[in-house]
C-alpha cells in the first residue's frame, strides 16, 4: 500500500520559501550589477543614486522594519482565518485555507522583501579610507518591493473577508463535487454491462487503519491482465478501513497471494489518515453536510446557513443525476473485464446528503421546507425511476419526522412544501399505481 505523505499543496511554506529562494537569486544579481557599477564596468542612471551609506542604510532599516511588523499582521490574520473556519466549517475545511494560493503568495511576497531588504542592508560599507558601497539598484528594488506590498496587504484583506464568507465556500465545494464528478466520469457512462461475479479465491487485505484515499484502476488493469486476473474491489475511495479488512478480492490461476498483496496492493492502493477529492466526490458533499450541521448546533443555531447548505446541495444531487456513474468494469485493451470498482448508488449518496440534515431539521419547520423545496427544484434533472423513488423517500422521511409538537401555521408551510414535492415527483407516483 502507499500511505499518505505530506501534501505538497496543503501547507503554508512552500510557496513562501520558493519565493525567498528567487529574492535571493535576484539580490545575487542585482548585487553583481551594483558591483559593476562601483568597479566602473558600467554605468548605471545617476538618478538611481538617491545620498550616502546613511541615507542608504536609514531607508533600509526602515523598510526591513515595517515589513516585517507587516509579515507579523498577515501570520495573525492567517492565524485568526484558521480559527474562525475550524469553528464554523469544520476542521476538516482547514486544509482548503491551508492550501488557499492567495494566501500563500501573500506571506511569500512579504517574507522575501524582507529577506531582500535585510540582505541589501548588510551589503552597505562605508570604511575608513575607502569608497562607500552603496547598491542603489538592489536598494530601489526594494523599495518597489516595499510599495508593493502595501498593494498586497490590501489584496488579502479582501481575499480574507471573502474566503470566510460562507456563500463563497460553499460555492467553492460545490464546484469541487462538480470537479471531481467530471474527472472521474467514464469514457461511456451510459454503456452497462454484465458484471461477472469473482471468486473469493485470492483477498487483499488493508494493512493499516485509514481511509482509502486513491487507487490506481488503470495501473491494476496492466497488471491484471499480465496474469490474466480478475480483482474485485469491495472498497472503494473515500471508505474508512481498519488493518485487515478485505480492500478487493481477485482470481486468477496465475496469480498468487504474495503478488497480489505486493505488486498490485503496494502499487495501486493508497491508504492515509484524511478523506482526499479526487476520486472521492462525496467528500466534498459531507463538507458541505457538516456546515449544515454545525449551523443547526445548539451553540451556532443558524437555521440560514443550514438552508443555504441545503440549496447547494441541491445542485450537486443535480449534477450527479445528470452525470450518472459509468461502467464499473475496467477492461483490458483486448476488452476482457480485469478490475471491478466499488460504485455507489445514487439512492446512497442521496441519503448521505439529506439524511443527517432531515435529522436535525425535524424541529426546524424552515430547513425542512427548504429540503421540500430543493427537491422540489432538481425533481425535473432525474432520469430513472430508481433515482425519483430514493428522492421520494426523503421527501417521505422528512415529512414524516417533523416533530409533532409543531405549530399549525408551520405545519401547514410544511405540508404544502411537502405537496409541492409529491407533485414535482408524479410520475414516480404514476409507476407505483399511487393515487
Amino acid at each position: 500500500m502507499q500511505f499518505a505523505t505530506i501534501s505538497w499543496r496543503t501547507n503554508l511554506w512552500l510557496i513562501p520559501l520558493l519565493t525567498v529562494a528567487a529574492a535571493l537569486l535576484i539580490f545575487i544579481l542585482a548585487q553583481g550589477v551594483d558591483r559593476a557599477d562601483y568597479d566602473g564596468a558600467l554605468v548605471l542612471p545617476k538618478w538611481l543614486d538617491q545620498g550616502s551609506a546613511a541615507d542608504a542604510r536609514a531607508l533600509l532599516s526602515a523598510t526591513a522594519g515595517a515589513i516585517i511588523t507587516t509579515l507579523g499582521l498577515v501570520l495573525s490574520i492567517t492565524v485568526l482565518t484558521l480559527s474562525i473556519a475550524a469553528s464554523q466549517f469544520g476542521q476538516r475545511l482547514l486544509r482548503r485555507y491551508m492550501r488557499d494560493r492567495g494566501t500563500q503568495v501573500c506571506i511569500g511576497i512579504f517574507a522575501a522583501t524582507f529577506v531582500f531588504s535585510l540582505l541589501t542592508l548588510l551589503s552597505v560599507t562605508s570604511r575608513v579610507n575607502e569608497k562607500e558601497f552603496v547598491p542603489w539598484l538592489s536598494i530601489w528594488i526594494s523599495t518597489i518591493w516595499a510599495l508593493t506590498c502595501i498593494a498586497v496587504l490590501i489584496y488579502y484583506i479582501n481575499h480574507v473577508a471573502l474566503s470566510i464568507q460562507v456563500n463563497n465556500v460553499l460555492a467553492d465545494l460545490s464546484g469541487d463535487f462538480r470537479w471531481a464528478i467530471s474527472r472521474n466520469q467514464g469514457p461511456n457512462p451510459a454503456c452497462r454491462m454484465l458484471i461477472p461475479a469473482v471468486r473469493s479465491d485470492l483477498t487483499l487485505l488493508s494493512p493499516t487503519t485509514g481511509y482509502i484515499q486513491s487507487i490506481d484502476y488503470q495501473a491494476l488493469v496492466s497488471a491484471a491482465a499480465e496474469v490474466d486476473a480478475v480483482v474485485q474491489f469491495e472498497s472503494q475511495p473515500g471508505q474508512f478501513v481498519v488493518q485487515g479488512t478485505v480492500l478487493a478480492v481477485a482470481e486468477g490461476d496465475r496469480l498468487s497471494q504474495t503478488q497480489l498483496e505486493d505488486e498490485f496492493g503496494r502499487a495501486v492502493v493508497r491508504i492515509g489518515v484524511r478523506r482526499t477529492l479526487p476520486q472521492d466526490p462525496e467528500f466534498a458533499m459531507a463538507q458541505i453536510v457538516e456546515i449544515a450541521l454545525r449551523a443547526m448546533s445548539p451553540g451556532v443555531n443558524d437555521p440560514n446557513t443550514a438552508v443555504t447548505c441545503v440549496n447547494w446541495l441541491a445542485d450537486s444531487v443535480r449534477v450527479l443525476a445528470q452525470n450518472p456513474a459509468g461502467n464499473p468494469a475496467h477492461l483490458d485493451s483486448q476488452g476482457n473485464i480485469r478490475v471491478i470498482e466499488k460504485v455507489n448508488g445514487f439512492e446512497r449518496i442521496v441519503a448521505a446528503a439529506y439524511s443527517p440534515i432531515r435529522q436535525v431539521a425535524r424541529n426546524s419547520p424552515t430547513l425542512t421546507i427548504a429540503m421540500l423545496n430543493s427537491i422540489s427544484l432538481i425533481a425535473p434533472f432525474v432520469q430513472t425511476a430508481t433515482e425519483q423513488e430514493a428522492l421520494h423517500n426523503q421527501v417521505r422521511l422528512a415529512y414524516e419526522g417533523l416533530a409533532a409538537e409543531t405549530v399549525s401555521g408551520d405545519r401547514h408551510g410544511v405540508e404544502e412544501a411537502y405537496r409541492w414535492a409529491v407533485m414535482a415527483l408524479q410520475p414516480l407516483d404514476c409507476w407505483n399505481g399511487r393515487p
